[in-house]
Order: structure tokens, then sequence, then C-alpha cells
């Protein structure tokens, strides 16, 4: 997905979309990924258990099984669709969760290391986990990481600018 955004000055060319993300003037998306369902196993789990126990237990357990179930399913599917990992060409930032919300962001000339790695359940999905460090104490971290190689890599090619 690509799109470009006009400003009062020049044309900046994205290389990713730009939905839900608030960028400063000139600045540019080269990475807007969402994180994988593999990071609401837990609570896909539950839904799961509560639909089953609903169905399970008779006529009177099965409508709030499916309303229980559905909605724990509706969290989900939002706080995925409202999370966000974003790499520009200046800074990365990690948007995740709706009810727990969780933003962080470095600028990328400020990162002093990039680690990745894959747990099974990432390796059979084909998803990771990249580790953004900037400082002794600063790191961000993105798990279920679609491409993630092609991610760090990004960082990497923009990391060059700045050296």
């Amino acid at each position: 997905m690509s799109g470009e955004t006009a400003t009062s000055e020049e044309q900046v060319e994205h290389r990713a979309a730009t939905d839900g993300i608030q960028l400063m003037q000139g600045e540019s998306v080269l990475e807007n990924r969402q994180a994988s369902w593999t990071l609401w196993w837990k609570q896909i789990a539950l839904a799961i258990v509560v639909l089953l126990a609903g169905l399970a237990s008779g006529s009177e357990g099965i409508i709030g099984g499916v309303v229980v179930a559905g909605a724990i399913f509706g969290y989900v599917v939002y706080s995925r669709a409202e999370s966000r990992y974003i790499v520009t060409d200046e800074r990365i930032k990690g948007k995740i969760g709706i009810l727990s919300k969780t933003e962080m962001e470095y600028r990328i000339a400020d990162l002093r290391s990039i680690a990745s790695s894959q747990s099974v359940i990432e390796r059979l999905v084909g998803h990771g986990t990249v580790s953004f460090r900037a400082g002794a104490n600063n790191e961000l971290v993105w798990h279920g990481v679609p491409d993630y190689k092609e991610v760090t890599n990004t960082v990497r090619e923009r990391q060059r600018a700045y050296e």
C-alpha cells in the first residue's frame, strides 16, 4: 500500500498506508504493520472456552456463552485494528491496545540496537519479535510482527542516514 500526502511545501511519498497515523510535516511512512492475531491468543482461547461452555450447558447457557464469547472476540478484533507498529523516515512507534493502551516512540537517530527473535508459534505463522533499544533502560518491543526481517532492515537503512 502506498499513497501520497501533500503538504504546503512538498509532496511526501509513503511506502505504507498512513491511516490512523499522526505525522509531522514532511515525514514519510515506511512501514505500517498490525500485530499478529497470536498477540491475543489468550483472549481468543478464553472466548472459545466460554463459547464451548455455553453450548455444553444447555439452552439457558447458549445465549450467554455466545454473547460473552462474542464480546471477548469483538474486543480482540477492535484492539488489533487499533494496534500498529509504525516506521517512518524519522521515528518508530508502537501502539497496542484499547482498554489498556500503550504507546511508545523513539527517534531512529536515537536507537542504539535492534534485536529480533521468533518463538516456536511465531515461526509457524511467519512472524517475529523486534526489540529496539534507545538507551540503557529504554526498550520498545514489538511482538507478532509480520515480515519482521523486512521491518528491521527498513530501520537499519534509515539509521544509515543518521551516521
